[in-house]
């Protein structure tokens, strides 16, 4: 009896990470997100077109696109649930299971307020300066003139086939994303990571790599019937100032909070001038005194 008893823990705790379809053993993605992306992968893998387009920005750039058939050694997925400072983009590999964790950024028109790392609102709409949520394929690698090595995606859901159309893109900025002095700050809607993991997210995503960012209820629904929306901060300032019904100072109700020198998990941050995009400063170093008893 008595081994019996020792035993029911190790069987409860076993029970608490179990591989989903045999992916992720060690549990770092959360399971009803990584069912969400499998899910996804599987019923574009059979309805996609594939081929050559062209898409064209809000300002009549023309953006050259190659879809290919759906990767099959491994996908991508990004948990917009957790916040910037953590590991929440996820590369899997179909055939092992196993998992490598990045981080990256997400929209500032996303972000829970100008001095947050967290984010609650996903749209599809140009010009808002947010992340989407959904399924995507990766295309092909470029030089941007702007960012350097970068990817463009295309989005395969009504949350985020704007996605060309928005020029979303992977690429690094190491003024505003560098993970050594832990800074994840705010992009326009693209996928911002630190130079020295880019390019093995771009090796997973191009070509037909596969990519679904989630969960899907952080969509704001509200937004559906909505085509664009004006975030001075990442389009024309101009017409985002002037247009009647427009928000001056970003996409959220709100987010300009009050000013704060740190924020509750440490992460200090500036207190930016009118018009000025903040950009976290690097987390203070924790020092432990040892007390008495060691």
């Amino acid at each position: 009896m008595a081994a019996a008893a020792c035993a029911t823990p190790a069987a409860e705790d076993a029970n608490q990470c179990q591989p989903y379809q045999g992916l992720d053993p060690t549990c770092l993605i959360d399971r009803a997100l990584l069912k969400e992306a499998v899910e996804s992968y599987r019923a574009h893998y059979n309805k996609m077109k594939v081929g050559a387009s062209i898409s064209y920005t809000e300002g009549g750039v023309a953006i050259p696109f190659t879809t290919h058939w759906l990767r099959t050694e491994k996908f991508m997925v990004v948990d917009f649930s957790k916040p910037a400072y953590e590991r929440r983009l996820y590369i899997i590999d179909w055939k092992t299971g196993a998992v490598e964790a990045y981080h990256v950024s997400h929209g500032r028109g996303s972000a829970l307020n100008e001095r947050s790392y967290h984010a609650k609102r996903f749209t599809n709409l140009i010009g808002s300066g947010t992340s989407s949520v959904g399924a995507y394929v990766g295309g092909q690698q470029y030089t941007s003139s702007r960012w350097g090595l970068a990817l463009r995606l295309q989005g395969l859901d009504a949350t985020n086939d704007r996605a060309l159309e928005r020029t979303i893109v992977f690429h690094a900025n190491e003024t505003f994303f560098d993970k050594e002095r832990n800074i994840f700050g705010w992009s326009c809607g693209c996928f911002m990571m630190d130079s020295a993991d880019l390019p093995r997210a771009i090796q997973v995503l191009q070509e037909g790599g596969f990519m679904y960012a989630g969960p899907v209820s952080l969509f704001d629904r509200t937004s559906a019937d909505k085509v664009r929306e004006c975030n001075p901060f990442c389009g024309d300032q101009d017409r985002c100032q002037t247009k009647p019904g427009s928000n001056p100072v970003g996409s959220l109700p709100g987010v300009a909070a009050p000013s704060q020198t740190s924020s509750s998990n440490g992460i200090v941050v500036p207190n930016p001038r009118p018009g000025e995009i903040p950009v976290p400063v690097a987390k203070p170093k924790v020092i432990l005194s040892m007390g008495a008893g060691g």
